[in-house]
């Protein structure tokens, strides 16, 4: 890395904590401003039953396209790019921090076994066995997992950068709206997509590639063509 390792602890700990403030602020305002809720505020006060349906950008429809959108551009630009170039390490970083999020994810839900809100209105309700994996959510996770080496490698030149702090955002109300996951579901999620994306970006050399036998190095298709 062409920083100092104080300097990178610092700019990771405030591209978490600035998407995770991205995340809990607008995402916390929309849960207490709802009118049809009720007074189960679940872990650590945050969470309510929203009755109200997902509409317009927010349908579940919409969501799985996002999801596709992200998992494409990850996968299509490493393959594209390879390692050799900054964009390149940047989504082959994203994507060994979506699969570390996705695994950590679905070991959660299985520990935890809470209810969705569609299957329970009480955000109380935890361990009640196979078939409620709402606890953390998954898709919020993919979000900030995919967003976080992205920033920190590119903040200081391009600060542009941190609008895709509003993907974690956007998924988070979404699963919400669509009675998918509670606040403190989404908001763990998106602190573990961050925290994964974090320990992707100090890693040299991507994971996945050293794990598939490529040595962390992949000659992108631009090369190839």
């Amino acid at each position: 890395m062409p920083r100092s390792s104080g300097v990178q602890w610092r700019a990771a700990l405030r591209a978490i904590g600035c998407i995770g403030l991205a995340a809990l602020l607008p995402l916390a305002a929309l849960a207490q401003a709802s009118p049809m809720m009720d007074q189960n505020h679940g872990l650590f006060g945050l969470d309510r039953y929203d009755e109200n349906e997902a509409h317009g950008i927010f349908t579940r429809p919409n969501q799985k396209r996002v999801d596709y959108l992200v998992i494409g551009t990850m996968a299509g630009t490493a393959l594209w790019e390879g390692t050799d170039s900054k964009l390149g390490k940047a989504m082959w970083q994203s994507i060994d921090a979506s699969i570390a999020s996705g695994l950590s994810a679905q070991a959660l839900k299985m520990i935890t076994t809470r209810p969705r809100p569609d299957q329970n209105p009480d955000p109380r309700v935890w361990f009640q066995g196979p078939g409620h994996y709402s606890f953390p959510s998954g898709e919020t996770a993919l979000m900030s997992a995919f967003a976080t080496p992205l920033i920190l490698n590119y903040q200081d030149e391009h600060p542009a950068i941190w609008g895709l702090a509003l993907l974690p955002v956007y998924m988070g109300k979404a699963r919400m709206a669509s009675q998918g996951h509670w606040l403190t579901d989404v908001l763990a999620g998106a602190g573990l997509g961050a925290t994964m994306g974090y320990f992707a970006y100090r890693e040299e050399q991507p994971v996945v590639l050293r794990i598939t036998g490529n040595n962390g190095v992949y000659v992108g298709l631009k090369v190839k063509f």
